[in-house]
C-alpha cells in the first residue's frame, strides 16, 4: 500500500469511528463496527491504531489542531474584535467550525462529563479559543485607548460559560431545535447571533 492509499485508509477509519462514536457513544462502539463502517479489515485498524482509545485520541488531537488553524483564520479576518461588523465575521467563523466539528464535539462532551475524566479535550479546546479571544480583545482595547479588564478570572469565566459554551450547545442541539420549533438553519443562526449580541457580545462592544 502506497503512502496516499495508506493516508486515505487511515482517514476513512477515523471518519467511520467519528460517526459511530457520535451515534452510539465511545463505550458502545466496537472495533468490529468501525471496520465494517469503514469498509476495511479489522486487522488493518490495528495496523494503524493500537486501540480504540488511540483512535479517539487521534480524533481529539485533530480537533485541537483544526481549532488552531481556525483561530489563525479568525485573526486574519477580525483585526478589531470591538467592531461589531468584525465580530460578526468572527461569529460566522466560529459557527462554521463548530458545525463542521459537531460530531466529534458531541463525543468530546460525552467523554468530558464522565466521572473518570480529568482534564478533558473540551477544557483544552476552550482554553485555546478563550485565550486567543482574550488576547484579541486586549489588543483592540489598547489600540482604542480603552481600559482592559484586570480581573482575568472573571474574564475566563465569562468567555467559557457565556462565550464558548453557547456555541457548543448550538452545535449539539441545532438539528433538534430546527425540527422542534420549525426553524431553518439560517433563521436559527440569525436569532442566535441576536441573542449572543445582547448577552456575551454586549460585554465587549464599546457602549
Amino acid at each position: 500500500m502506497n503512502k496516499r492509499d495508506a493516508a486515505e485508509t487511515k482517514a476513512r477509519i477515523l471518519s467511520a469511528a467519528e460517526r459511530l462514536f457520535s451515534e452510539v457513544g465511545f463505550d458502545k462502539a466496537r472495533v468490529d463496527d468501525i471496520a465494517k463502517e469503514a469498509g476495511v479489515n479489522k486487522a488493518l485498524i490495528y495496523y494503524y491504531f493500537e486501540s480504540k482509545d488511540e483512535i479517539l485520541e487521534t480524533l481529539f488531537s485533530s480537533l485541537v489542531e483544526d481549532a488552531k488553524r481556525m483561530l489563525v483564520e479568525s485573526v486574519e479576518k477580525t483585526s478589531d474584535v470591538l467592531n461589531e461588523d468584525n465580530y460578526k465575521a468572527l461569529f460566522d467563523v466560529y459557527i462554521r467550525f463548530i458545525m463542521e466539528k459537531r460530531k466529534i464535539l458531541k463525543v468530546a462532551i460525552a467523554e468530558s462529563v464522565k466521572e473518570s475524566s480529568s482534564i478533558s479535550v473540551v477544557m483544552e479546546l476552550g482554553n485555546l479559543i478563550i485565550n486567543a479571544e482574550i488576547e484579541s480583545i486586549r489588543k483592540a482595547c489598547e489600540s482604542k485607548g480603552l481600559n482592559y479588564p484586570e480581573d482575568k478570572k472573571e474574564i475566563l469565566v465569562m468567555e467559557f460559560f457565556t462565550g464558548l459554551m453557547p456555541f457548543i450547545c448550538f452545535a449539539l442541539f441545532e438539528d433538534q431545535w430546527e425540527s422542534y420549533y420549525h426553524m431553518s438553519e439560517k433563521e436559527l443562526c440569525e436569532y442566535f447571533y441576536k441573542a449572543f449580541k445582547k448577552t456575551h457580545l454586549a460585554a465587549h462592544l464599546p457602549k
